[in-house]
């Protein structure tokens, strides 16, 4: 089968080439994608040649040209023989793939996973199952979630499943924090409770008004800036959990360990979505891993649970990602939500 992949060759420049895939060996399956959806933080990441793992010798695949994404539906199109289930042809999955229209995946490797839709869940929705699970994360991390004050520091994609995924595990009052006015516009289409712009005041004063006690008892930020960590210590409430959804990609250059975390006896941890692959060495075994994450993610999206509203802001052709990944980079009041049709 001919298959269109979309790969960064160097910084700042896209391709879409065209190669032929084998028909899928025993342990494998081949699936057409419908739609695929951007992850900005970490595609823009590559995009512009800072992601830290292009630099890293340990990780060999990621070096140019790079095949970029990790969140697609579609349909599967050939079962290898040996692939335990009942799939068949024609079933629709969401799964970790590329941005590309047919990929194999193989059992056993990190994304050879895919998972079944609901009947009434369509492709471009579901696109989103897998980079919804990063912003997930601040739920489970913070364990108990019903009725307790949360804020999210940070609106890009990330913090918007943060906090939406907070409101469908009865986290109240939600509250999001970012200085882009759409990004608040779209949470607050969403169902969360309240937006703060940080342009507009100090930000522990303008949460004080939403909050019963002095800082947010789980603060979750997603805005990958090292520097915001300490800034998120200082939101969350004597005892409060602060969970890391975004990826902060460098060093913090202050942080007061004992004024801000010790004597606060507050939590910080982190919660890269990729924790959840094989949970069972970590306090996490017996209560999530991938497939429950998954499952849980695709059917609140169908029912309505986990609210999409004012999400995904553009639809575009693969050979329009590279003007996407600019609008991404320099016009964040129009670009948020970006998914691929195949």
């Amino acid at each position: 089968m001919k298959a269109r992949q979309a790969v960064l060759v160097e910084p700042f420049k896209v391709e879409i080439r065209e190669v032929e895939l084998p028909d899928p060996a025993p342990n494998q399956v081949l699936v057409q994608a419908k739609f695929s959806a951007v992850s900005a933080g970490t595609e823009l990441a590559v995009y512009t040649g800072t992601h830290q793992w292009l630099k890293d010798p340990n990780m060999p695949d990621w070096k140019f040209p790079f095949r970029v994404g990790y969140s697609a539906a579609g349909t599967i199109a050939a079962v290898g023989k040996e692939v335990p289930g009942n799939w068949k042809i024609g079933d629709h999955v969401s799964f970790p793939g590329n941005h590309a229209s047919a990929e194999l995946l193989t059992i056993g490797h990190e994304r050879g996973r895919w998972w079944k839709l609901p009947d009434n869940l369509d492709f471009d929705k579901a696109a989103l199952g897998c980079i919804a699970r990063y912003g997930m994360g601040a739920s489970i991390r913070a364990g108990l979630t019903l009725g307790r004050s949360a804020a999210v520091l940070g609106l890009g994609i990330i913090g918007q499943f943060a906090a939406r995924c907070l409101l469908a595990a009865g986290a109240h009052p939600v509250v999001g924090i970012d200085s882009v006015p759409m990004r608040r516009s779209a949470a607050l289409a969403a169902g969360v409770d309240h937006v703060i712009d940080p342009g507009a005041g100090d930000v522990r004063e303008q949460l004080s008004k939403y909050l019963a006690v002095r800082g947010a008892e789980i603060v979750a930020d997603a805005t990958g800036i090292p520097d915001a960590i300490p800034t998120a210590m200082s939101l969350a409430c004597d005892a409060g959990q602060v969970v890391v959804v975004g990826s902060p990609r460098g060093k913090a250059k202050e942080v007061n360990f004992y004024d801000d975390l010790h004597r606060r006896y507050i939590e910080v941890t982190g919660a890269h979505g990729n924790m959840l692959f094989e949970p069972s060495h970590t306090r996490l075994a017996g209560a999530w891993d991938i497939h429950k994450a998954q499952k849980w993610l695709l059917a609140s999206i169908a029912s309505g649970r986990l609210n999409l509203n004012g999400l995904v802001t553009h639809r575009i052709q693969p050979e329009g990602l590279q003007t996407a990944y600019e609008g991404l980079l320099k016009k964040k009041d129009e670009y948020l939500g970006v998914v691929v049709e195949w």
